[in-house]
């Protein structure tokens, strides 16, 4: 995604007067909504699906996975359901848990 837009040209496409909110998202400070991240990709001329993608990236990064398979298994499966991709999540972070457990 290599569109070239000031924080403060996004706010105002969105119809917000400052760009703290553009700001903060990029900061990670939260997530918007589902309807808010649609606007923003609408607003960025660019397909919904690439701005989720990018929060996939988000959210495995700062789960600490690093291992390639599993990441590949959230990459090469987008359609994957949201109740899915957690389960795959938690079962991940529970054998991650004992493992390291049984290292201690």
């Amino acid at each position: 995604m290599k569109k070239r837009f000031t924080q403060q040209q996004i706010a105002e496409k969105l119809g917000y007067v400052t760009n703290s909110y553009i700001s903060d998202v990029e900061k990670g400070a939260f997530i918007p909504s589902e309807g808010k991240l649609k606007k923003i990709a609408k607003a960025l001329g660019v397909p919904f699906k690439e701005i989720d993608n990018l929060l996939l990236d988000s959210k495995i990064e700062a789960l600490g996975i690093r291992e390639p398979e599993l990441i590949s298994l959230f990459k090469d499966i987008p359609s994957l359901p949201e109740k899915d991709k957690r389960a795959i999540i938690n079962a991940y972070l529970s054998i991650k848990e004992k493992r390291q457990k049984r290292r201690s």
